[in-house]
Order: structure tokens, then sequence, then C-alpha cells
């Protein structure tokens, strides 16, 4: 039922949708920084007269979240861009052929999208990270801001793609385009390579609230928003929160961040689902990044005790919608509360506490998951402690790369699959049904 107006007017010129050059050509650094934790990438400021925010949504509706890829448009029409906020929206569709980029403009009407065309690219593969690099490039080159958001609608599967055990996406997957999705190492080679250090990454996308996540994309953005379990086919509430952004656009990126966690919750909490949203600032990962690798070198060395830390890690705590991601916090503490682990085990775990605390700007649960968890105790992000036999697409990230997580998932992650994990979780009241 919903519907697109080709015919509305466009100030901006639809018949040349190639990118408009922009009159400021600081407005994208040559390069994202080496080491963004010590000197992050300065956010794009050239000068001359900027909007205070441009928010870009990326929308892969190619595939069967088309139905909802028009409603959420239509409901950012309910707010629409002003002089002091531009939203911009890239949106591909299953079973209409053509990318459309438009900016969004004040609409009442929930069947039809009105809002001007303004860039034409043809059939894309939203799947594809230079699909991606190219519409952060075109809504920066056209409207220039102070401060820049961009959304990643589609689903999501933290770091698996299609074919592995239970999730069957990384994010932005592209039914016609061979059901192809954009992997993590590709996302964060995408960001990268717009040259744009953007002030808000939200993630409207299931389990994408992880460490590994979070590492990947450290170098990007300041502030990441993601959820840890699965996301509602709706999503984010954005005429909500871009209301609130139009009314304050002077707000910081955490303050935009904590609108979009508190419109979503508010909205889903009371429903019947269990729903998490959180935001990070990435630049304070740091300490979290080392505790979790002290963390794993601890457990690693008391290996005769693998299957207490099985126990306590595929059993006793928290699990969401992929089975092998796990809350950090809630791990961290069932650890220190445990009277069987060892001091030095429990000592790395406070730590992981403390770099948590630090990376976490705001987070917020709410009811039950699928597996009878109450989420309203989740810390704000999962990481891999595989409950399946370990997966070889880890090794590919970042944070596996440079802590010993990835050795400690392999060992836990060892041994007879379901067989193995069965007896682990046949006698929890979070059961999973084989």
């Amino acid at each position: 039922p919903y519907f697109i107006n080709q015919n509305n007017p466009n100030p901006d010129n639809p018949s040349n949708p190639s990118p408009v050059t922009s009159p400021f050509p600081s407005t994208t650094p040559s390069q994202a920084s080496p080491n963004p934790l010590i000197n992050p990438t300065p956010s794009p400021f050239p000068g001359g007269t900027l909007s205070e925010w441009t928010v870009m949504v990326y929308v892969d509706g190619d595939n069967d979240l088309s139905s909802y890829a028009f409603q959420d448009i239509n409901t950012m029409e309910f707010v629409g861009s002003t002089d002091q906020v531009k939203i911009v929206a890239q949106l591909d569709s299953l079973g209409i052929t053509g990318t459309k980029r438009y900016l969004i403009m004040p609409d009442s009407n929930p069947f039809m999208i009105t809002s001007p065309v303004i860039g034409d690219p043809g059939e894309v593969n939203m799947g594809n990270g230079s699909s991606l690099t190219g519409f952060i490039q075109f809504s920066v080159q056209k409207y220039p801001a102070k401060k820049y958001a961009l959304v990643l609608w589609n689903h999501g599967g933290g770091f698996r793609s299609a074919g592995e055990t239970h999730i069957l996406k990384d994010i932005c997957w592209d039914e016609s385009s061979g059901n192809d999705s954009l992997t993590m190492p590709e996302l964060s080679q995408a960001l990268s390579s717009s040259g744009v250090f953007l002030n808000v990454l939200a993630m409207d996308a299931c389990l994408m609230g992880m460490v590994e996540v979070a590492y990947q994309v450290r170098n990007n953005a300041s502030i990441l928003v993601a959820s840890e379990e699965s996301v509602p086919g709706e999503g984010m509430v954005y005429e909500r929160f871009l209301q609130d952004l139009v009314s304050s656009p002077t707000m910081e990126g955490s303050t935009l961040a904590r609108y979009m966690i508190d419109s979503y919750m508010n909205i889903y909490s009371g429903s019947g689902m269990g729903v998490t949203l959180s935001s990070l600032r990435l630049s304070s990962l740091s300490p979290l990044i080392t505790a979790l690798d002290q963390l794993a070198g601890a457990i690693l060395s008391d290996s005769g005790s693998r299957d207490l830390y099985r126990e306590i890690g595929c059993r006793d705590t928290i699990w969401f919608s992929d089975t092998d991601f796990i809350d950090i916090g809630n791990f961290a503490q069932n650890l220190i509360n445990h009277p069987s682990v060892s001091g030095t085990v429990k000592a790395t775990a406070q730590n992981v506490l403390s770099g948590l605390g630090s990376a976490v700007l705001y987070n917020r649960g709410s009811g039950l998951n699928d597996y009878n968890w109450n989420l309203s105790g989740v810390r704000g992000l999962s990481i891999y402690f595989p409950y399946n036999p370990y997966s070889a697409k880890y090794n590919e990230l970042a944070f596996a790369q440079s802590t010993q997580w990835d050795n400690l998932a392999k060992f836990i992650g060892s041994g007879t699959g379901k067989d193995r994990a069965s007896q682990l979780r046949s006698t929890s009241p979070h059961a999973i049904d084989e």
C-alpha cells in the first residue's frame, strides 16, 4: 500500500543525478586517522554556510523488509528536512527496479513518498561497500553540515553471513544481488573510503550491538547506536527522534543517540517483545578491549576448567537470538560471583566491567527474549562465545586479530557441537529447542 510519487517537483534537478561538487572541498578529510583512539579524524567542518546536521539513512529494502522500508521513509516525512537538519535517504526496494535518493521533506501522507528525488544511481547492490561509500559522499557533498549521522537500515547478524548457523546476514542484505551483504571488514572499509568521520553511526538492524562490530568501526564514528538483540520489523522510531533533532538542531551526537534509544524503547517496552538499544563512545573502547584480551588469556591459562567456563558462558549468561552471542556485562558478573572461578579471572572480569562502564554511554533493555531472558539486565554490548562450533569467519575481524578472544572462542567452541551445547543448556530455564 505504499507508493512513490514520481511526478513530484524536484527543486534539485533530478534529471542530473550525479553527485554535486561541493563548494567546500574540505568537507571530506583525505583519509581516516590510523589511530583514532589517540587522534580521531576531525569531524568535517569546511566552513561557509552549513546545516547543523545531515542525517543519512541507507535503506536496504531489497529483501523481505521492503514494505517496512516504505513505511519508515513515510514516517521520516512526518518530520522532514529543515534549513538546519537535512535528512537524506537512499532506497532500494524489492520488486521495483532502480534505487532512489531522496531529500526527505515534510508530508503527512502515510502511504506515499512525496519527497523530491535528488539522485538516481540505477539498480544498486546495497550489500556492496562501494554503494555505501557513494551514498555517503553524495550526501555530504550535496548537504555539508557541522555534524553527520548515518543509519544503516536492514537485516543484521553481528559478524555472520549467509549460510552460517542460525543467523543469515551481516548487515544490508540485497536479495536482487545474489543475497550479497556487507561483512564487517567491508563495512569499515566502506566508511573509511568515504573520508567522512561520523558523529553518530546507528544500526537499525538486528544483533549489531557487539564489541566486535564496535571495534571494527572505531575509526569511523564517534558514537555507535546498536542493539544486542533482534530489532522489530518496524525498526527505529524515526518520526520521534527526528522531531527531537529538528526541534533542537544544535544538540550533540550523544544527545541524538539518547533520543534514538528512548524513542525506540518507549514504543516497544511493554509490547511483549524483548528489546535492547545502547550507545557507545568508540574512542573509549580501549580499556574494554584490553580487559577482554586479558580475560581471554586468564581463562585460557586455567585450561583445566573449560567445562566450568562453558557452563558460565553458554548456560548461565544472557544470550540472544543468535545463541552464540552473550551479554558481556552479565558474563563478567557471573564470573565474579561464581565460587569456583580463580582469583585471576575474577580480577580481569572486574576490569571488563569497568571498561564496559567507560564505553557504554546509555543503555536500555526491556522484556523477555525468545529464550526467556529478562533483558532489563543487559549491559549494552554482546560478544561471541560459541554455543555452536567455532565460526572461521571470526578470524577476519579486527577484534579477533587484536586480542586472544578468537583463541578463547575456539577453546570454548571445540567439542561435539550441538550435543555438547544441548547437554549444557538442557536443564536451563532458558533451554534452546533443538
